[in-house]
């Protein structure tokens, strides 16, 4: 197997203008108040690997981003890799983890739903990672969900005001996917249409991602 060398700044996939991924911007809710907790311990032990992973849009690079920032003039250094389930290979993600140690480093890899599913079979890796401590990210509950809405209006810089995350809390899934798209299609409908954002065309938006009627 050959190594893959990493570097030891993060590997982060980020938009031309991403959003601050500060301690302080981390959005809180029951559904995900251990992630920090489990980070501050990761960074105070002796651990040579964490595994952060969960669904599309939990926060994961922006967990990824705080350690980045945080451990920067560690000792021993931590390197990241994002997205490492989609990045590498089974083989390759068993070579990073290899390569970390062999530079006396410290690892986190980050990436969606279930480690196992990452080893794809290969023992030793499967092995390695559920033996690694691990920050679970699941779906949102109600106030994160609000939460998140809220985030991404600010992030896109978009004129929204409260009762338009309300609206679309009560109606969406409970999933970061759904808050998401949902911001995404309203922020085009307001462009397309040269409408200011409202709740009536968060209704029509809701209506399409749903299939149900607009008076719904």
């Amino acid at each position: 197997m050959t190594a893959i060398p990493i570097a030891r700044q993060a590997v982060l996939d980020l938009p031309a203008s991403p959003p601050r991924l500060t301690r302080e911007a981390f959005l809180v809710s029951a559904s995900n108040d251990a992630a920090l907790t489990t980070l501050e311990g990761w960074k105070k032990s002796a651990e040579p690997l964490l595994i952060i992973c969960g669904p599309a849009g939990a926060g994961k690079t922006h967990l990824a981003g705080i350690l980045a920032f945080e451990t920067r003039d560690a000792a021993p250094p931590v390197s990241i890799v994002d997205d490492a389930d989609r990045r590498f290979s089974a083989g390759d993600i068993l070579a990073v983890i290899e390569d970390a140690r062999a530079r006396g480093e410290r690892l986190v890899l980050a990436g969606r739903e279930d480690p196992r599913d990452w080893a794809d079979g290969l023992r030793d890796l499967e092995t390695r990672l559920a033996g690694a401590p691990r920050i679970t990210l699941v779906e949102p509950d109600e106030a994160l969900l609000r939460a998140v809405i809220l985030k991404l209006f600010r992030d896109r810089q978009l004129r929204a005001n409260d009762a338009i995350a309300d609206y679309a809390v009560q109606r969406l899934p409970k999933t970061f996917a759904a808050a998401q798209g949902f911001v995404g299609a309203l922020d085009a409908a307001s462009i397309e249409k040269g409408k200011p954002i409202s709740v009536k065309l968060a209704r029509e938006i809701v209506a399409n991602l749903s299939e149900e009627p607009p008076g719904a």
